[in-house]
């Protein structure tokens, strides 16, 4: 046996593993990008949540018999639209807005808002390792103290 032909051997052999690791290389790669896009989306909620609670605390944004409807929709909107800048689409009905809620400071409870986004987001690879299949839920929460 010549050199050229182990040579020639030992070269499909590294072509043959590389074609069977690379398929598990690439689903690694998108798996690790979708949890990162996750993350960020998660983030995003999080920011959203909050900007949202802390315009739902303020006097002039206080759900009452006279502008109930006006202020829901305001204080959603606020939500939507910081989510809409960063490339989340969300709906008013996913966001949720408890002007009742109670929070406890020194000791004390005091009235507060309660802001709740919750946002469905596709994966990129259904199935992938490590995630669960198809979709994840996605939730977003903050409590500001209501200034009124």
């Amino acid at each position: 046996m010549n050199r050229y032909t182990a040579r020639q051997r030992e070269r499909g052999a590294v072509l043959l593993e590389f074609a069977l690791i690379l398929p598990l290389l690439v689903i690694l790669l998108l798996t690790i990008v979708d949890l990162g896009l996750v993350i960020r989306d998660h983030q995003v909620l999080q920011n959203a949540a909050r900007e949202a609670a802390r315009f739902s605390s303020l006097k002039r944004n206080e759900i009452g018999p006279q502008n109930s409807g006006a202020s829901v929709a305001v204080i959603s909107q606020q939500a939507v639209a910081y989510c809409q800048a960063a490339g989340i689409m969300l709906q008013a009905t996913d966001v949720t807005i408890d002007q009742g809620a109670s929070i406890a400071v020194g000791g004390v409870m005091l009235s507060a808002s309660r802001v709740t986004i919750t946002h469905t987001r596709n994966l990129l690879i259904a199935g992938a390792p490590f995630l669960p299949v198809g979709q994840l839920q996605l939730r977003g929460e903050a409590v500001f103290r209501n200034l009124y």
